[in-house]
């Protein structure tokens, strides 16, 4: 895709974004909308998420058929550990912090990226219970609805305000490593934050409302876009061993910038050896 095809389709998800935004907000004032547990009890679904989704997922494809799509609740667990090719692809996270939905906490997002020959090329994360509509194009910087952001710029852990999400401990594998993280955060930082939103809490970074972020064990469609609003407002993505931020396998640190990115490291690696020796359980 060229720069005026990558321009037309951030125009039309931004176009379908923000429709969806009335979707949303009608299930999100619906007190008794149907929940259901998509296998593990805490990861559910409405028939809100079907809605946005399948709205996204037409009006993309019916202007770019050849396109690819990687959205959370259509997509199969064979299609996802295929590799990205040369076909764009869109990553879509309908209601990203459903339990935020369910629960009436106004802390959701709409999240839409554009992958483009392996690279991510497009960002939209949008609250419209609080009409924040953050996006990105790569190489044109990152928006919060008409004005331009960036991070912080905060590089020592002491100044900063960390999200940890505690939740993810809900997988009996991650509970030392998360909570060995949490402790070893607070002994240093400002502050820890669970916001419920991995997409809305990236954008948070981008927008120097949050300074940093390590997080594991999500899917494709909860980073992307953040992800790239974080690069585009002057931060940092990497994986969370210290490699290259992987589109596909998104265990990422995302920080404001690369020294404090590096702490957050350097205390992610720690809590590891210490959890290896057991001194973590």
């Amino acid at each position: 895709m060229n720069g005026q095809e990558i321009e037309e389709a951030f125009q039309l998800a931004s176009t379908l974004t923000k429709q969806c935004g009335s979707i949303v907000l009608k299930g999100f004032r619906n007190v008794s909308k149907t929940v259901q547990c998509k296998g593990n009890h805490w990861d559910v679904l409405t028939e809100y998420d079907r809605r946005v989704e399948d709205v996204l997922v037409k009006g993309l494809l019916e202007r770019f058929p050849d396109h690819r799509i990687l959205g959370e609740e259509s997509v199969s667990e064979v299609n996802l550990r295929e590799p990205l090719d040369g076909r764009p692809t869109w990553i879509i996270d309908p209601i990203d912090g459903t339990n935020n939905f369910v629960k009436v906490i106004k802390f959701i997002a709409i999240s839409v990226a554009l992958v483009v020959d392996g690279d991510l090329k497009i960002g939209i994360v949008f609250n419209p219970c609080s009409d924040e509509f953050f996006s990105a194009v790569r190489g044109k910087g990152a928006y919060l609805n008409e004005g331009k952001i960036q991070t912080s710029g905060i590089g020592e852990l002491k100044k900063a305000l960390v999200a940890h999400e505690s939740s993810i401990a809900c997988y009996a594998s991650a509970r030392p490593y998360i909570f060995g993280r949490g402790l070893e955060f607070i002994k240093e930082c400002i502050g820890l934050r669970a916001m419920g939103s991995a997409a809305l809490t990236l954008a948070y970074i981008a927008n120097g409302n949050i300074d940093c972020y390590a997080i594991d064990y999500l899917k494709p469609w909860d980073i992307a876009a953040g992800a790239l609003l974080v690069q585009e407002a002057g931060g940092v993505v990497i994986n969370i061993k210290g490699g290259k931020y992987d589109i596909l396998k998104p265990d990422v640190i995302a920080a404001s910038c690369e020294k404090l990115a590096q702490r957050i490291l350097e205390i992610v690696q720690k809590v590891e050896v210490d959890v290896t020796k057991g001194q973590l359980s």
